[in-house]
């Protein structure tokens, strides 16, 4: 069913499922994890037959962040960790930032360290009740990563964004709620179930709209409108013409749900 040691793959239909599964150590990111989540999310990214991925820990916490007990050979020299953040820990966001289809993390307990960006990394996410953003990096004088700066300065503005990093503010999960940090909150024992059932709503929608709007709201953050409404202009010029476009036409005349393919 996997084929991995510390998380297990699988897909169920329209649904791909990435569960980190190291919970004795609240999912930490050792070398083995980091390396077989960049193969889960590239085989989930090619899988044209998984529409939606759903991404979540084992155990008690969705991620406790890098693995600080791992002692990795070389790391003395100058610039090890920033190899070791390009080469394993950037594949990792940037294949879910950049995936063709959406990504939804189910998060339970913690999500702390660069576990918080592999959360916000994902398009939509569901918190548990009990469940918490975490970045406690000024506490040890180093800096947030994996892209959560930018995370948090899209979904916060510059001052809440400084001020969450400057004083390593655990924000519970209705409180993320109320800052736009995730979409929804559901209480522990219904998590796992909630994120499964609106995955499977998202998949029954176009994928190619999906597609196509999820690119550009990564892109519209860095450009002018002007240029967005051009990049959309191009991109509705490709939807229009599809299968998926007709068929969504006629199901919305005849009054009924239509079975989009994603072509």
């Amino acid at each position: 069913m996997s084929g991995y040691n510390v998380l297990t793959y699988q897909r169920k239909n329209d649904l791909g499922f990435i569960t980190l599964n190291r919970p004795q150590s609240r999912n930490s990111l050792n070398r083995e994890l980091r390396q077989e989540l960049i193969s889960a999310i590239e085989k989930a990214n090619n899988d044209e037959r998984i529409r939606v991925v759903v991404i979540s820990g084992a155990g008690k916490s969705f991620c406790s962040g890098a693995d600080l007990t791992e002692k990795l050979a070389g790391r003395d020299a100058d610039n090890f960790t920033a190899e070791i953040m390009h080469n394993e820990y950037h594949p990792i966001i940037k294949g879910i930032f950049n995936a063709p289809k959406p990504y939804i993390s189910a998060v339970n307990g913690a999500a702390a360290g660069i576990g918080s960006s592999l959360a916000m990394a994902c398009d939509l996410m569901v918190m548990a009740d009990d469940a918490f953003l975490y970045s406690p990096f000024a506490m040890i004088s180093l800096i947030p990563d994996g892209g959560c700066h930018k995370f948090l300065l899209s979904l916060l503005g510059s001052k809440r964004a400084y001020e969450v990093i400057a004083f390593s503010e655990r924000i519970s999960a209705e409180k993320c709620l109320s800052l736009g940090l995730t979409n929804k909150v559901v209480v522990k024992e219904k998590l796992l179930d909630y994120s499964i059932d609106w995955a499977n709503k998202l998949a029954e929608q176009a994928p190619l709209s999906l597609k196509f709007s999820k690119q550009l709201l990564r892109e519209s953050a860095a450009i002018s409108y002007e240029e967005v409404m051009n990049i959309e202009a191009k991109y509705q010029n490709i939807v229009k013409k599809s299968s998926d476009h007709q068929v969504g036409v006629q199901a919305f005349f005849e009054k009924r749900k239509a079975n989009f393919i994603g072509k």
